[in-house]
């Protein structure tokens, strides 16, 4: 399938935290447009552990029109797509 934005490349920044004191996970996303090389959008503070950030940026991009939800799991096109970097954790919640 052929989409006008299939030249676009993002670029899927994630950083993880772990609340000891709860036992809860939250991540943060930023997305790069790589054409314009300018911050599509910033999720600073969500629930969600493992790969979960990475569902996080999807929808947002979903939301904002730059992806479809019957995409979701095209790892193809996908992979063409997005550059995963990071999904590390942070050692303090303002580093998020």
């Amino acid at each position: 399938m052929v989409y006008k934005i299939s030249n676009k490349k993002f670029v899927i920044e994630g950083k993880k935290w772990f609340d000891k004191i709860n036992g809860n996970t939250y991540h943060s996303v930023k997305i790069i447009d790589t054409n314009t090389n300018q911050e599509i959008a910033e999720i600073p503070f969500n629930y969600g552990y493992g790969e979960q950030w990475k569902q996080t940026a999807y929808d947002e991009l979903i939301k904002k029109g730059l992806a479809k939800e019957k995409d979701r799991f095209n790892h193809e096109l996908n992979h063409k797509r997005f550059i995963f970097v990071g999904g590390n954790y942070v050692t303090r919640k303002k580093d998020l």
